[in-house]
């Protein structure tokens, strides 16, 4: 009996391994209509980065390895018309992720962002980029890594995406797809229903997908063993597990993909 006892601990250890040290919870945070601004009332949820200190976020992203011109990373599950966002620990730290659609989805798409970094000291840059070789792929960053804006436009076969960092002290990530793009005249997406922010315990957000309503991500707080830190900015908790509606206003109205 206490050798298997010992052996279900033993297994326990690799299956469930606690959180890493240093690692952060994210608060997400979507506004209730463009340019209102008003992210503190509609905080949608938390997430939290997956662990992967050991590869750089190219690695991570695997560019190629399985499907061309498309991220191959082990998570998280990639879903047909969906942009995913999501965090990855790397090799040069806390490293934002957007991946729009997945391989072999039948109509592919097109997408426009455009991303706002404030709070750290150093910006960000751009670590990875899908698709490196394409003539419609290209973003612009601004001096000091503060603005990245993308434009996107992938075919069946692939995924489009990129991965940005590293995110260091009090930062605040702000991104949408912009009502309109001066730039190209083309609408800033298509081939997309949904938008979604994953976690690494397996949560994922529902986002309003929506021209110039924008999203505000930012860190709560360590990880700690036992309940989660609370927000000051909620006065109410969360319901666990599964998808979690925009906010109540919308959830009203239905609007929860």
């Amino acid at each position: 009996m206490k050798k298997s006892v010992f052996l279900i601990l033993l297994l326990g250890a690799f299956v469930l391994p606690a959180a890493p040290a240093g690692a952060v919870r994210i608060r997400v945070a979507q506004e209730s209509r463009p340019g209102v601004g008003d992210f503190d009332r509609n905080i949608l949820g938390y997430i939290e980065p997956y662990f992967e200190k050991e590869k750089a976020a190219s690695e991570f992203y695997s560019y190629e390895e399985v499907s061309f011109y498309s991220f191959n990373g082990p998570r998280p599950r990639l879903r047909a018309d969906t942009s995913h966002l999501f965090f990855v620990t790397t090799k040069e730290g806390l490293s934002l992720f957007i991946v729009h659609d997945m391989p072999n989805d039948p109509d592919g798409g097109r997408a426009i962002m455009r991303l706002r970094v404030g709070g750290d000291p150093d910006g960000v840059r751009v670590l990875v980029f899908d698709d490196p070789f394409s003539e419609w792929d290209f973003f612009k960053a601004s001096p000091g890594g503060r603005e990245i804006r993308t434009w996107h436009r992938w075919f069946p076969c692939c995924t489009d995406g990129l991965a940005l960092g590293s995110l260091d002290g009090g930062w605040k990530v702000f991104l949408e797809f912009p009502a309109a793009d001066a730039l190209t005249g083309e609408p800033t997406f298509t081939g997309l229903k949904h938008w979604k922010a994953f976690s690494a315990g397996e949560e994922k957000l529902a986002l309003g997908l929506k021209k110039g309503r924008r999203v505000r991500l930012n860190p709560l707080g360590p990880l700690v063993k036992g309940p989660p830190v609370e927000d000051p900015l909620v006065k109410e908790p969360f319901a666990p597990g599964g998808d979690r509606p925009l906010n109540r206003l919308y959830a009203l109205k239905g609007e929860t993909r």
